[in-house]
């Protein structure tokens, strides 16, 4: 898909919306009645469907599970009950957010088995299928930060810790998940990520893993959309008061959850895991009320052909290189590819996506 970098306002402006009997959306028409109720839709239910959400005892997770929950879903919330760096574990958060849905006449379980190991989301996963046969939805919120500062400080188990359970986590969920969505041709997966991704400046192990859940899902979503299985994969990047904010002091963590609350994060994560979710292997920015989608595009750059070019004509070309009047948002790998001037056939590596 090429774009300019500055579209017209007209396009700018066209909201979107679900469309029920067709399951896909695009920008609606008002007609006259319309234009003078506003715009209606259908209320957007989870009535049948499973639905797993890590790292749910409280916060932003809570927040997912209870609006699934509120809207049909049965949830499993899963919860170790560590705190924001890993430390120890306490099933009772789990328990507490599960009694909280049931108490507001929902339906919820809880689940206090970790994400960091391949047996732990396996488990998870089990769990689901033991109580209600099914998994149709994942939201992969799970995710701690143990490691922060200047890079010479940080520490091998610190790097391992984040690793484990945002970003492995993340994988031995979904790969625990996968066959049976396959099998089923559903599902609907919504991972966490971070702003923290477009760079903090310390603290690297936590928006590394964070990157790796955006190129999970970018995988996923390539591996479906190049089969036709109705699995989509997005994910999001959640502004929100947390636990983490409570560390930059009372002013700013009540700042964050009065501007920030995560409940207002959660609209989102419903829309992408219901079954009429707009889109798949998309990421957005979500806070405070609204959101937007996070792009990563190619710029039309240079394109020579001189195999033998120099280090000095990298540097002439390095201006057209960086300019973005122009640019492409790659549907996968190969889109990036056929970039180039080339014969090769490169749609015949989609072949072997699977």
């Amino acid at each position: 898909m090429r774009m300019d970098a500055n579209p017209s306002a007209a396009l700018a402006r066209q909201k979107m919306f679900v469309n029920p009997g067709r399951g896909m959306a695009g920008p609606w028409k008002k007609d006259a009645a319309a234009e003078k109720r506003g715009w209606q839709m259908a209320d957007m239910r989870f009535d049948g469907k499973v639905a797993i959400v890590t790292g749910a005892g409280g916060g932003l997770g809570k927040a997912y599970a209870a609006i699934l929950a509120s809207r049909g879903a049965k949830v499993l919330v899963n919860d170790l009950g560590g705190n924001y760096a890993g430390q120890g574990s306490d099933r009772s958060y789990a328990d507490m957010a599960a009694a909280e849905i049931r108490a507001g006449g929902g339906v919820a379980e809880a689940n206090g088995d970790s994400v960091s190991t391949s047996a732990g989301a396996q488990a998870i996963i089990d769990d689901a299928l033991a109580r209600w046969g099914r998994v149709d939805i994942l939201v992969n919120n799970a995710g701690i930060v143990s490691g922060s500062g200047p890079l010479s400080t940080l520490t091998d188990e610190q790097w391992e810790n984040d690793m484990a359970v945002s970003a492995s986590g993340t994988f031995y969920m979904c790969r625990a998940v996968w066959d049976g969505m396959n099998a089923r041709n559903y599902g609907r997966i919504v991972n966490i990520a971070s702003g923290s991704w477009f760079g903090m400046g310390s603290g690297l192990p936590y928006p590394a893993a964070k990157g790796a859940v955006w190129a999970m899902t970018r995988g996923l979503a390539s591996a479906t959309n190049a089969t036709g299985r109705n699995i989509k994969a997005n994910v999001i990047m959640p502004i929100a008061g947390s636990r983490m904010t409570a560390l930059m002091g009372d002013d700013i963590n009540a700042l964050m959850h009065r501007d920030f609350p995560p409940a207002a994060v959660a609209p989102v994560v419903g829309l992408l895991a219901h079954e009429d979710a707009p889109c798949n292997g998309e990421m957005f920015s979500v806070g405070g009320g609204g959101f937007a989608r996070v792009l990563v595009a190619v710029a039309e750059g240079y394109r020579g052909t001189d195999k033998n070019w120099t280090i000095e004509d990298a540097a002439r070309n390095f201006g057209q290189a960086m300019d973005v009047t122009h640019y492409t948002i790659p549907t996968d790998a190969l889109s990036d590819a056929e970039m180039y001037t080339s014969d090769v056939p490169w749609s015949a590596f989609r072949a072997f996506i699977t």
